[in-house]
């Protein structure tokens, strides 16, 4: 079989790349080839340099090939880059696979969890920067999907989308988790937004990419889309005192007032997530579909996340993200503590 993936370089994408050569497909990347594979290849898989959004380069690479029997699409980030993949490989594939995200549900207001896979072209809510699922990254991930329907054909274009929740695991360059062990390895205060109470789930990167991998396989699966998360549902708290467990350590949770942490200079970072998990809202994701169609079932969070602690331990050598801000968090968080009216007037009326 046939393989492109474009991208392939990437943390979901390392790990397809993985997953796909234990099956002995003949496999392509595309990619401008400015990032180090996250996977190690060799010379079993063939690398093409080339611009996703340039019409002409997808062109070239399909001329060279003819045909691909499944292409994996884990970089189109606009509808105008669905629209310039749809452009070069309409009538051209066996199955176009596109990598989407829980984020086109979660620029809505109106969701009934847990949320079903029809759900996703309900209502955009009022433009929400502090959207902890991206407003911008789910609105352009929409179009991504509607470009792909639009031209979904069981014969010419046969699609299929999977949609993940935030993905965890070795390589992760959102650091999430690392986020929390760092903070709890220090021993010192953990501030939390608001309640900590609503739920939510994650999913772990090597369950994401043997559902992909697995996606060939399945033919009932094109024209559809699928939720991937975790079975496990946790609590932002439940998530820390897990995450403590496994540690041998009690963190000093302290939680602050939503509307005062929001008015917090280290409440965001340019750089990406901080305080991640705070969905805001509750975040639970139907599995009915994809474990009806592709038998899926999650990894254990005990079995994995004891692997990714060690890796942030072992081996990764950098600061989450804003962990420079550190000594700010906790001066915040034993002066909440303290003084709770006071705090909370100075930073809602300042």
């Amino acid at each position: 079989m046939k393989i492109l993936i474009i991208g392939g370089t990437g943390f979901i994408s390392g790990y397809l790349l993985r997953e796909l050569r234990k099956k002995n497909y003949h496999i392509t990347l595309f990619n401008r080839g400015k990032s180090k594979p996250f996977i190690p290849v060799d010379e079993s898989v063939r690398i093409v340099a080339g611009d996703r959004n340039n019409p002409g380069d997808l062109k070239a690479l399909i001329n060279d090939e003819a045909h691909f029997d499944v292409i994996y699409d884990m970089t189109a980030y606009t509808g105008q880059q669905s629209q310039t993949a749809v452009d070069a490989f309409y009538g051209k594939t066996g199955h176009f696979i596109h990598c989407s995200t829980v984020s086109v549900y979660m620029i809505s207001d109106d969701l009934r969890c847990p949320v079903t896979e029809d759900q996703d072209l309900r209502q955009i809510m009022p433009f929400f920067p502090r959207n902890p699922f991206g407003m911008n990254y789910g609105i352009q991930k929409r179009d991504c999907e509607k470009i792909l329907r639009d031209h979904h054909h069981p014969v010419n274009f046969p699609v299929t989308m999977l949609r993940p929740t935030y993905v965890s695991g070795p390589g992760d360059p959102t650091l999430r988790d690392y986020f929390w062990i760092e903070r709890i390895l220090d021993g010192k205060p953990v501030l939390i937004p608001g309640s900590g109470d609503y739920s939510f789930q994650q999913v772990y990167v090597e369950d994401v990419a043997r559902a992909f991998a697995s996606l060939p396989e399945q033919p009932q699966t094109v024209g559809e889309a699928y939720n991937i998360a975790s079975e496990e549902i946790f609590t932002l708290n439940e998530y820390l005192a897990e995450l403590g467990n496994l540690m041998n350590r009690k963190p000093e949770i302290v939680h602050v007032d939503q509307d005062v942490f929001d008015h917090l200079p280290f409440s965001s970072n340019s750089r990406g997530d901080v305080f991640p998990f705070n969905t805001r809202r509750p975040a639970i994701f139907s599995l009915e579909k994809i474990k009806r169609d592709l038998k899926y079932h999650s990894t254990p969070f005990q079995q994995w996340m004891p692997e990714l602690i060690q890796w942030y331990t072992n081996r990764y050598s950098g600061h989450s993200i804003a962990y420079q801000d550190r000594d700010a968090e906790v001066k915040f968080a034993s002066n909440w503590s303290g003084d709770y009216l006071k705090l909370k007037k100075a930073f809602i009326h300042e």
